[in-house]
């Protein structure tokens, strides 16, 4: 197989591990998003394969302003935005996915139409199959009270002929509009059927309240298989949405102010159970539901028979074991918000059972332990679960401190878990001591987080030169999959420690890339890093490895080459 026939994804994602730049996939699109100009230059001076592949890279994101005025222009990306209009510009051959901001009043007074006829003939994306929609609905007066027959329908198919390949759109809704009745906005179904009555895949985005007209005109949409919402009084209209699609969704993102009604997610309004039968995603957001107590409980249906992914950022709303019925030998990846009382209901139900949730990759479990009367029983009964899935965990987090050191005696004893890749351990202060035991116990494991205490009482009395000795004439390497590392520490940061632990663990993990130092200033981690290279541990090392310091996303970041490579 040549470059030149390699699927595009593969193609950016060869691009980016040549350049070392961090591959963000875009949920949407399922592409890496687009890099900088500056990355990806010296591919311009390479042979034609390289250079279009370069651009292909570049430019596969058009942002189209749809409003007070019409503008189709490349952003690269969000944090550096270099801006070209590409009217006319054989650039738009690349362009893989569009991100339109249409403004209400402009589409429906036909100046939107007018614009888009003027440059119909020079614009045409005939790579790009995916277009995401953000309408803008605002006060209505801005219209001046002309709304053109038919205008919306005509806009909607000459977007559609700049588009010829178009197969996944997603639609999202802001309403900044004052109170009023749904009359001035009797278009918007209009152009949310049309947007999607053609297209393979359509995605439905409404993350802040909106007025209960708004959501009406939102139930047209066709071919829905991404729902995201704010459950709130609309909910009877929102989950109409949610049961005409129930057979065809495959995503559902719900963000929850209370939990009123919830039962209407899984009861029709003859009081029948409803069945997502192809739904594999699903995740439960907080806004200002967390005070609450659920209690909701439902008869022996399972309306998820298929979910993979459940992430419930909210305490788990029902009274029984709702979400799983079904899906136990399905489910590969489980976030959970519950106390103990929840876990106790779900352990009843068999939830984590020995031989069950046989296909469990990724767990998290998040709870207050300390707020309990008995800490131990409840940290046995954690443990108890968790242990039922830990072979064939391939991630795992754990935020709860008491949970988190339980589970560092489980995970350092005799018996190695050799799948588990991930270990989150943010709110738990490690030793040295405990880190090496870990990463002796785990040996595939890739990346680490923890807070740092100290050294530990195996080196209590030993200096950084002595111990790193002691490590190399031990373990030679220690882990060869050790790749990033997360230090977590807040307000107790004990610089000497955190310094030796990250030279003493790259000594003999050869594998080791990043160290990334979470929660500090920018001051604090410069002069850790100064104290680090100029430390006597450093140049004992330095014929291993060398360090430098730079700043990824906002996180100071220490990676670490590697001599021997």
């Amino acid at each position: 197989m040549s470059f030149q026939t390699l699927p595009q994804t593969i193609i950016d994602l060869i691009l980016r591990f040549l350049m070392e730049v961090p591959v963000v996939v875009d949920m949407f699109s399922n592409l890496p998003t687009p890099t900088t100009n500056d990355e990806i230059k010296p591919l311009y001076y390479t042979c034609h394969a390289w250079r279009t592949a370069a651009l292909g890279l570049m430019f596969s994101r058009c942002n189209a302003i749809l409003g007070k005025r019409v503008a189709f222009e490349f952003s690269v990306n969000d944090s550096n935005p270099q801006i070209t209009n590409c009217l006319g510009s054989h650039f738009s051959q690349y362009v893989k996915t569009i991100y339109m901001t249409v403004d209400y009043a402009s589409l429906v007074n036909g100046f939107v139409l007018s614009r888009l006829e003027s440059i119909y003939h020079s614009l045409y994306f005939v790579n790009a199959y995916a277009l995401t929609v953000n309408v803008n609905i605002e006060d209505s007066n801005t219209t001046g009270g002309l709304e053109l027959t038919g205008v919306v329908g005509r806009t909607v198919s000459l977007i559609k002929d700049m588009v010829p390949s178009l197969s996944t759109i997603q639609i999202c809704v802001t309403d900044d509009a004052p109170g009023s009745e749904g009359a001035e906005y009797k278009q918007l179904e209009s152009l949310f059927s049309g947007m999607t009555r053609t297209v393979s895949s359509s995605h439905l985005c409404i993350n802040h309240p909106c007025k209960q007209y708004i959501v009406k005109s939102c139930i047209p949409v066709s071919n829905l298989t991404t729902l995201f919402f704010v459950w709130d009084s609309n909910h009877r209209n929102l989950t109409q949405i949610m049961h005409a699609n129930c057979e065809i969704l495959q995503h559902v993102q719900i963000f929850f102010t209370s939990f009123e009604g919830l039962e209407k997610l899984v009861y029709d309004e003859q009081g029948d159970p409803v069945v997502y039968s192809h739904l594999i995603l699903m995740r439960f957001h907080d806004r200002g539901a967390g005070a609450i107590e659920p209690k909701i409980k439902t008869e022996m249906c399972a309306p998820f028979p298929r979910l993979r992914l459940f992430h419930c950022m909210v305490k788990y709303p029902f009274d029984d074991d709702t979400i799983f019925r079904g899906n136990y030998n399905l489910m590969e990846n489980l976030y959970l918000t519950a106390d103990f009382k929840i876990i106790c209901m779900l352990n009843g139900h068999g939830l984590l059972a020995k031989g069950r949730m046989k296909s469990l990759r990724k767990l998290m479990i998040a709870d207050s332990v300390v707020e309990i009367d008995n800490v131990s029983a409840v940290i046995d009964t954690y443990m108890g679960l968790i242990g039922n899935v830990l072979p064939n965990l391939q991630a795992l987090r754990a935020i709860d401190a008491d949970i988190s050191d339980a589970l560092i005696v489980s995970l350092t004893g005799k018996t190695q878990f050799e799948n588990l890749q991930l270990l989150s351990l943010y709110c738990s202060f490690l030793t040295l001591s405990d880190i090496v035991r870990l990463l002796k116990s785990l040996p595939h494991l890739h990346t680490l987080a923890n807070r740092i205490s100290g050294l530990g009482k195996d080196f209590r009395n030993s200096n950084a030169l002595g111990i790193a000795e002691v490590l190399r004439a031990k373990f030679n390497p220690l882990n060869k999959y050790f790749r990033k590392w997360h230090i977590t520490n807040t307000v107790h940061f004990p610089e000497n420690f955190v310094i030796a632990s990250i030279l003493l663990i790259a000594d003999i993990c050869p594998g080791l890339k990043t160290v990334i130092i979470e929660n500090q200033t920018a001051e604090v981690t410069n002069q850790t890093f100064k104290k680090l290279v100029g430390s006597k541990l450093y140049a004992d090392c330095k014929e291993k490895f060398t360090a430098k310091l730079q700043s990824v996303k906002a996180k100071p970041t220490i990676f670490i080459t590697h001599l021997c490579e």
